[in-house]
């Protein structure tokens, strides 16, 4: 594979639903060490204290759930999952702050001592869900994320209709499954 700091993607305005499968499925992203899981995600996603506090409402860290997300810490290699409320009863007792969290107090995540911010970086492995993926989506792809090359590569076939810089595949033809970093504008 060719040596690629950041491949840029232009693509239809049309596709950007079609992200969502990404940002769900999941992706790297590269931010500060050091920080509380509120301010990872400030720092890396720009996300603003009202979207944390009334859109995310379930946050799960290495497959545990979150509710105090200014005392548990991001660490190199983590799992980070951020949704909207989710539905039923599973939905309320996995979500964050809520006077049912004492039914999961067995898998949640403690909170840790943060070694503050950092001028080191972290990759975290981070999934957006539902309509949060909607809503912020387009923010988070203009800004950059990571993915494997052939699974950028395959997406990026399946949406070649909307590829407005479809030269930029041939940076991707190759058996070498390297991450990848990308951004994506969207154009009428």
């Amino acid at each position: 594979m060719k040596n690629i700091d950041c491949l840029s993607l232009k693509m239809k305005s049309e596709s950007r639903a079609a992200w969502n499968y990404i940002l769900q499925k999941g992706f790297w992203i590269v931010g500060p060490a050091g920080n509380s899981v509120r301010d990872f995600v400030k720092k890396t996603l720009g996300y603003d204290d009202d979207i944390l506090d009334e859109q995310v409402r379930t946050i799960f860290l290495n497959n545990s759930p979150v509710d105090s997300i200014d005392g548990v810490y991001v660490e190199e290699g983590a799992k980070l999952a951020l949704g909207g409320a989710m539905p039923g009863l599973v939905g309320i007792v996995m979500g964050r702050d809520n006077p049912y969290k004492e039914f999961r107090s067995g898998i949640s995540c403690k909170e840790t001592e943060g070694a503050g911010g950092s001028s080191q970086q972290v990759r975290v492995f981070l999934k957006i869900f539902s309509t949060l993926a909607v809503a912020t989506g387009t923010d988070i792809l203009t800004k950059g994320l990571e993915l494997k090359a052939e699974t950028l590569r395959d997406f990026l076939e399946k949406q070649k209709v909307h590829l407005l810089n479809p030269e930029v595949l041939t940076s991707l033809d190759s058996t070498d499954d390297a991450p990848i970093r990308f951004t994506v504008e969207f154009k009428n």
